[in-house]
Formats: C-alpha cells, sequence, structure tokens
C-alpha cells in the first residue's frame, strides 16, 4: 500500500476514534474542538492534537523526509496519550460497563499506525543505504 495513504488511514482511523461511541466523559472529539475555547490546560491538549493530525496530512503531501520517522514516532506517541488514558479509566473503574466501540475503532488505528511507521522506516532504511553507496 502506499505510503501517503496509510498515513491518511492513520489520521482518519484516529479520527474515528475520537467521535465514536459514547466516551465517559462525552466524546473525544468534541473536546478536541471545544478545548480550543477553555482554560490553558484545554487549549494546550487540543492543540497540540491538532497540531499533530496536521502536520500527519501535511507530511501526507509531500516527499519523503529524513524527519518522517521522528515525526511519526514522537507524533504516534502523543496521540496515545489520551487513548492510554481511556483505556486506564475503563479497565479500572468502569469495569462493568466497557466501551466495545472505542476498542473496536481501536484496532485499525494501532493497525495502520504500525504498518505506517514500519514502511517509514523501511523506506529511511533504504534511503540511507542508497546514501552509503554514493
Amino acid at each position: 500500500m502506499n505510503l501517503k495513504i496509510l498515513k491518511i488511514l492513520t489520521v482518519i482511523s484516529f479520527l474515528l476514534i475520537t467521535w465514536s461511541g459514547p466516551h465517559i466523559g462525552g466524546p473525544f472529539g468534541l473536546y478536541l474542538i471545544l478545548g480550543l475555547f477553555g482554560n490553558i490546560s484545554s487549549i494546550i491538549q487540543a492543540g497540540v492534537i491538532l497540531v499533530i493530525l496536521i502536520l500527519f496530512l501535511y507530511n501526507s503531501y509531500k516527499s519523503f523526509h529524513k524527519y518522517d520517522l521522528h515525526l511519526f514516532l514522537i507524533g504516534g506517541i502523543i496521540l496515545m496519550i489520551p487513548i492510554c488514558s481511556h483505556i486506564y479509566t475503563v479497565l479500572t473503574q468502569y469495569q462493568n460497563k466497557g466501551d466495545k466501540i472505542f476498542f473496536l475503532t481501536l484496532i485499525p488505528f494501532l493497525f495502520s499506525y504500525s504498518v505506517t511507521l514500519f514502511k517509514i522506516y523501511k523506506q529511511k532504511m533504504e534511503l540511507k543505504l542508497n546514501d552509503n553507496k554514493s
């Protein structure tokens, strides 16, 4: 699969997580939008996540750069922070009210993110190998 398509699918699958199902405290997607109008901590959190998603989309439309791996690795770790927080909340505090829709939408995100990261790593190694041959 083309790397450009994988990068776009990663963003779309993350957005599906944010808008699917009745999350504890409301949909996370609303927090991303309405968080920009709240206090300073919600502005920073929502702003960082939106900037990462925009960088992922922007990066998919430009040619391969040597810092793509760093961008996707660090950006993915930052995007996993609210996901891990929600998983912890569901598994510890709401044991009988599992959030099945959240976990069903989490699988495509993890799959597309890991495949994209692997392809970027593979492309970076090929680029590095070609530079060493020259």
